[in-house]
């Protein structure tokens, strides 16, 4: 089934008119990429350790039509590029390792939850971020991983501090941060962010930490970032 140690953003296609949504990376990583994408055993981690090692906080995986393996692509623009050519309605398959001329999507971000603010009777105390790019589609309550969706589209946004809503309304500006302590300072802290959220009434705030990292006996570890909030 579909690799649950990372945010699996679902099924997208992979290019369109021969340009591809997210770069590959199959000749710029020898170490984790070495065999051919068709023969990896388990190409989503393999792909995992080569975004990783890069930087990189999003990637993708597609078999290219193979019954095995799959291709590797990420960029530092990934988390802003992979929905460009719209959203494959049915799974790429069911091993989450993409499909002809569709690719699955993943994260690497990692995110410590903030605090719990109450939200404005009308509006949102952090701007709404559901119109700007096409993975938020859909009614957010129902949206899958929708904390990792949000992170990487506020990454991609150079936002570091996001918030959720709703129980997955994507929220997130630049001053977010500034915005969740003047909110909680005015009007408290809010008391019903189910899984951290939100609800109908509260915010839920996140911290774009880091990105998961590989240490060198290949077991999985998160690194965490120097950021200071004022």
């Amino acid at each position: 089934g579909i690799n649950a140690e990372y945010g699996h953003f679902g099924s997208w296609f992979t290019e369109q008119n021969g340009v591809n949504a997210i770069s590959s990376l199959e000749r710029a990583d020898n170490v984790h990429l070495r065999e051919k994408f068709w023969n990896r055993a388990d190409p989503v981690t393999a792909c995992a350790k080569a975004a990783s090692s890069l930087g990189y906080n999003v990637f993708a995986v597609s078999n290219r039509g193979y019954s095995t393996g799959g291709e590797c692509f990420a960029s530092c623009s990934a988390a802003k590029d992979f929905a460009n050519y719209g959203n494959k309605n049915s799974v790429c398959n069911d091993k989450g390792t993409g499909g002809w001329l569709c690719m699955n999507v993943y994260s690497l971000d990692v995110t410590m939850h903030l605090g719990c603010i109450k939200n404005k009777l009308s509006g949102y105390a952090i701007p709404d971020l559901e119109a700007s790019h096409n993975a938020l589609f859909g009614q957010p309550h129902l949206r899958e991983h929708s904390i990792e969706k949000c992170a990487a589209i506020a990454r991609s946004r150079g936002y570091t501090v996001f918030g959720i809503t709703k129980q997955g309304r994507c929220l997130g500006s630049g001053d977010a941060y500034k915005l969740y302590k003047e909110r909680r300072h005015a009007a408290g802290p809010g008391k019903d962010c189910f899984n951290e959220k939100g609800s109908d009434y509260s915010i839920s705030v996140h911290l774009i930490t880091g990105i998961v990292e590989f240490n060198t006996d290949e077991r999985r570890r998160q690194r965490g970032r120097r950021i200071r909030l004022r």
